[in-house]
């Protein structure tokens, strides 16, 4: 399912992990965010801990901008919604994170090593999209909203 055609739509798991992979993709403002929250990523595991709040701030940038987009764009919940732990934008920057690390500096590890990162992506993708799935249908509501 093509899920960037429209700007309104929230992207699905496998859309976003490729735009944190730096994989082409359609302009969309959260695959956007997703593929430089990756990039930040990949320069924070360089950067020098003295010059790491430049980059965690445009983080919290990137995060906030994917939660008012999300807000926007998806129906507003019912009254008896489970509250998520998470934010999209704080889960987008987790899965941005796993991607770096799991494509970056584990492309030569171990198989083990490569798979176990892997498996954790996985994982946290399919939370992503059960929850992008349950706040199209009103079932979710999201902390702060």
């Amino acid at each position: 399912m093509s899920d960037v055609g429209n700007c309104r739509i929230v992207p699905g798991r496998d859309t976003l992990l490729a735009a944190c992979r730096g994989l082409p993709h359609d302009d969309h403002p959260m695959l956007e965010a997703a593929g430089e929250l990756a990039q930040l990523h990949e320069i924070r595991e360089r950067t020098p801990i003295s010059e790491m709040a430049k980059l965690d701030r445009r983080r919290a940038q990137l995060t906030r901008s994917i939660d008012r987009w999300v807000t926007l764009a998806m129906p507003v919940p019912c009254a008896a919604a489970r509250l998520h732990s998470e934010t999209v934008g704080q889960l987008v920057d987790r899965l941005a994170r796993l991607t770096t690390q799991a494509f970056v500096p584990l492309s030569a590890a171990p198989e083990a090593v490569f798979y176990d990162a892997w498996v954790q992506l996985n994982e946290l993708a399919d939370i992503y999209q059960d929850l992008i799935d349950d706040l199209r249908e009103g079932a979710r509501r999201l902390p702060g909203g």
